[in-house]
């Protein structure tokens, strides 16, 4: 009966340290949710984006799925301390007339564009986060 009892306290001693430690990233490579809001239509449904380190220069991401036109889509990005700076326009045809972005290392990214939709401009703010 002892051997039973501490079984069963031993289960419940595993089941009781699960690790709820939030997971700490160190680069922005990876998955994340995009949440899109624009100046015509509103709240756009979230979409996820893929971010890849250029591999030939370490302060280079592509962001893959940009503006939610697929995953062959890109814009090249460059990011330094909390400051992101566009330098490729998107592979989609998509015409950015400006673009920022501002980031919280590894956690959180910011990003204000304008694109042309062939009839004017319209402004879009999107908050990229760790899915």
């Amino acid at each position: 009966m002892k051997y039973l009892v501490s079984i069963f306290f031993f289960i419940f001693l595993i089941a009781c340290t699960s690790n709820n430690e939030p997971i700490v990233y160190s680069n922005y490579s990876g998955s994340w949710k995009c949440d899109e809001t624009s100046s015509v239509s509103g709240h756009i449904q979230p979409y996820m984006v893929i971010i890849d380190r250029n591999s030939t220069d370490t302060t280079q991401y592509l962001i893959r799925n940009f503006f939610d036109t697929g995953d062959n889509q890109m814009i090249v990005v460059s990011i330094a301390e909390t400051k992101i700076e566009l330098l490729q326009q998107p592979t989609s045809g998509t015409i950015l007339r400006s673009f920022s972005g501002i980031c919280t290392p590894f956690s959180q990214i910011k990003l204000n564009y304008t694109i042309y939709d062939g009839d004017r401009d319209v402004f879009f703010q999107a908050i990229y986060s760790r899915k």
